[in-house]
C-alpha cells in the first residue's frame, strides 16, 4: 500500500514538473557546432529569449526559465548567417523540431508531439489557397458589369468559396479554445478578408462591416505574440483617417479593445502604441478619449514615457487649469495666451511658425499673447530661428522633449498648440493654427 502511494506521489510530482517546464528539443544534425537564437514576437518588438550552441549530435534543448515563462505564440529560429524559420511555441507541449537540411524550411522540417504546428501546417495552405481564389474572383468581377454572364459566374464561385471559408472559420473558433494555431489562423483571416480590404475599398457600408468585425473578433493577446501586430493595427488606421467616416473614433475604439485585454503586458503595449499613433497624426480627440480611459482604468501603475504623458494629458483637457510656465507668465489680460510648442527644422513646425508670424498682427489685435516654446538642443540653431519671431516671449531650456514645460503640458511631439484664456483655463489643444482661426 505504501509503495502504491509513493508511486502515485511520484507520478503526480513528475506531471507537475513537466507541465511547468515545457521544452523544445532542436534536432538539427546539419547545424552542429553553430549557435541558435530563439526570438519571440511581442507586439512590434522581437525579444531574444534563448541562445545556445548546438552540440556535436545536432541537439540543443530550450527550457524557459521559471521566472521568465514564455507565452504560446510565434517564435523564430535564427542561425547565422541566413537561417530564419518561424514556428509556434506552445507552453503546453514538449516538442521536438527536426531538420537535417543545410537550410531549414517547411519542406524539410518535421515536428514530434506538436499538435499546434501540425494543425498550422495542415490548415494554413488550405486557407491561403481559398483566400487567394476569393481575391482573384473579386478582381475579376471588377472587369465586368453586374448584368454580364461572366460576372454572375464569378460571383457564384466567390459565394461558394466564402461559404467554405465560413465553415472553416467556425471550425477554427471551436479549436481556438485549445490551440493557439487556430487563433492565429483566425487572425490571418481577419487580416486578409477584412483589414486588408480597407486598402481597396471606399464603400461606407464596407467600412462599417469591417470595423464591427474587427472590434468584435480581434484577440489582442493572440495578436501580441503573432508577428502580425504592426500590419493589423497599421491596416486598421484606414478606418480613422480624416476622409474616413470614423475619423475621431480611433481613441474610443482602442478603449473598447483595451477593456477586453486581460494580459497587463499586452494592455500596456497596445496603450503605448495607440498613444504614439494619436501623437503621430495629431488626433487630439482620440488622445483625449484614450488618456481619460487610461487615467481612470487603474491599470497604469508607475507609468513611464508616453503613458506617463497620457496621464498628464487627461489633466489638460478643455476647462482644466493650465500648468504654470517655466520662464514666462500666462497672459491674465485680454483674450489669453497661445502656447506654441515646436522644434526648429520640423517641416510641420516651420509651416505653423510661418503661419503664426503672418497672423501675429491679427492675434495681437484680438488681445492674444504668443509664447513659443522650443525643444531645440542646439543654442545657435534655436537663436538663429527664434530671432525672426515678432513676439516677446520665446522659451527654450535646451532639454528637448524632456524640458519642464514639455513635460508639464504632456507634449510628446511637435507642433502642439494650446489656447489658454485670461483666467488660466485651457480652451483647447490643436495641431495647427487653422483649427483656431476657423
Amino acid at each position: 500500500m505504501k509503495s502504491y502511494i509513493l508511486s502515485a506521489i511520484l507520478l503526480i510530482s513528475l506531471s507537475i514538473e513537466n507541465s511547468c517546464s515545457q521544452t523544445v528539443k532542436f534536432d538539427l544534425p546539419a547545424q552542429k557546432g553553430k549557435t541558435l537564437y530563439l526570438v519571440a514576437c511581442k507586439g512590434i518588438n522581437r525579444d531574444t529569449v534563448f541562445s545556445g550552441k548546438i552540440d556535436e549530435k545536432g541537439i540543443l534543448i530550450f527550457t524557459p526559465a521559471k521566472n521568465k515563462p514564455l507565452s504560446s505564440g510565434v517564435v523564430s529560429l535564427f542561425i547565422k548567417p541566413d537561417i530564419n524559420y518561424d514556428f509556434i511555441y506552445s507552453e503546453k507541449e514538449n516538442t521536438t523540431l527536426h531538420s537535417d537540411g543545410e537550410y531549414i524550411h517547411a519542406q524539410n522540417t518535421h515536428f514530434h508531439n506538436s499538435p499546434e504546428n501540425d494543425f498550422m501546417t495542415s490548415k494554413f495552405s488550405e486557407q491561403m489557397e481559398r483566400m487567394n481564389k476569393i481575391m482573384f474572383l473579386n478582381q475579376g468581377m471588377q472587369l465586368y458589369k453586374p448584368d454580364e454572364k461572366l460576372y454572375s459566374f464569378l460571383q457564384e464561385e466567390k459565394s461558394k468559396l466564402e461559404q467554405q471559408q465560413s465553415v472553416f472559420e467556425t471550425m477554427l473558433q471551436q479549436e481556438s479554445k485549445n490551440l493557439y494555431s487556430a487563433r492565429l489562423l483566425t487572425l490571418q483571416g481577419l487580416m486578409n478578408n477584412h483589414v486588408g480590404r480597407l486598402q481597396v475599398t471606399s464603400d461606407t457600408a464596407e467600412y462599417a462591416r469591417i470595423r464591427e468585425h474587427v472590434l468584435q473578433k480581434l484577440d489582442t493577446e493572440t495578436l501580441y505574440h503573432s508577428g502580425m501586430w504592426f500590419p493589423i493595427i497599421n491596416g486598421m488606421l484606414e478606418l480613422y483617417y480624416k476622409e474616413s467616416p470614423y475619423y475621431g473614433r480611433f481613441g474610443s475604439d482602442i478603449v473598447s479593445l483595451l477593456q477586453k485585454t486581460q494580459s497587463q503586458e499586452v494592455f500596456l503595449a497596445l496603450a503605448n502604441d495607440a498613444a504614439t499613433i494619436c501623437n503621430q497624426y495629431s488626433w487630439n480627440i482620440d488622445e483625449a478619449a484614450l488618456s481619460k480611459y487610461l487615467s481612470l482604468s487603474g491599470r497604469v501603475i508607475n507609468p513611464q514615457g508616453k503613458l506617463k504623458q497620457m496621464l498628464i494629458i487627461y489633466k489638460l483637457q478643455p476647462g482644466m487649469p493650465a500648468p504654470a510656465l517655466a520662464g514666462a507668465s500666462l497672459n491674465r489680460k485680454g483674450n489669453g495666451t497661445l502656447l506654441m510648442f515646436y522644434e526648429t527644422g520640423c517641416n510641420s513646425c516651420d509651416n505653423e511658425i510661418n503661419q503664426l508670424i503672418g497672423n501675429y498682427p491679427v492675434l495681437k489685435d484680438k488681445g492674444i499673447e504668443m509664447i513659443s516654446i522650443s525643444s531645440d538642443n542646439d543654442k545657435t540653431i534655436y537663436e538663429n530661428n527664434a530671432k525672426r519671431f515678432p513676439w516677446k516671449n520665446k522659451l527654450c531650456d535646451f532639454k528637448g522633449l524632456q524640458g519642464e514645460n514639455f513635460k508639464n503640458y504632456g507634449v510628446m511631439g511637435t507642433p502642439t498648440i494650446y489656447m489658454i484664456d485670461k483666467n488660466g483655463v485651457i480652451q483647447g489643444k490643436y495641431a495647427s493654427l487653422a483649427e483656431i482661426l476657423q
